[in-house]
């Protein structure tokens, strides 16, 4: 699992859809999970920190979380099939009671961990499968690791001998 966090929301220039922009935490691997217009606004509201005069459905949702003290521990995006991403809530029941595991579209448990200041995670397949890798950041730290190397001797390692 890799945690990721949003970036932002984007519309899609050749299919005119909304798209929630994950990222890593170094900033050079984003994944583009496409979205409704409804998802998407919710969570631009909760990207924007704008308070508005009654719940939408996701703060409805943390709304009775919260009533029941119930807690999303996290979002973990797990799935990727046939161009569809899958999601699980992860919520614990309070006092250390039963665990939980819900299934989710992606959007509205990005939504709601944005709410509940809950971390997302994304599946390792799925970052392989789906992430775009930023080239520049990915260059220039290619580029680092090899000066390393280069400079690198065995007397770096600081290994005792053979015994």
């Amino acid at each position: 699992m890799i945690e990721m966090k949003v970036r932002g929301i984007a519309v899609d220039p050749g299919l005119k859809i909304p798209m929630v922009i994950l990222t890593d935490e170094e900033e050079k691997r984003y994944l583009p999970i496409p979205i409704g217009v409804a998802e998407a606004t919710a969570i631009f509201i909760q990207l924007q920190e704008q308070v508005i005069p009654r719940p939408m459905t996701h703060d409805l949702l943390k709304n009775i979380l919260e009533s029941f003290g119930a807690k999303l521990v996290k979002v973990l995006v797990n799935d990727l099939h046939q161009n569809t991403f899958f999601a699980r809530l992860f919520l614990e029941m309070p006092d250390g009671g039963e665990k939980l595991e819900v299934d989710a579209r992606p959007s509205d448990a990005i939504a709601l961990a944005l709410r509940t200041g809950s971390p997302i995670f994304v599946a390792e397949k799925v970052v392989v499968n789906a992430t775009i890798v930023d080239k520049e950041k990915y260059k220039e730290e290619m580029s680092e690791f090899k000066k390393f190397l280069e400079n690198l001797s065995p007397t770096d390692f600081n290994l005792p001998g053979p015994t």
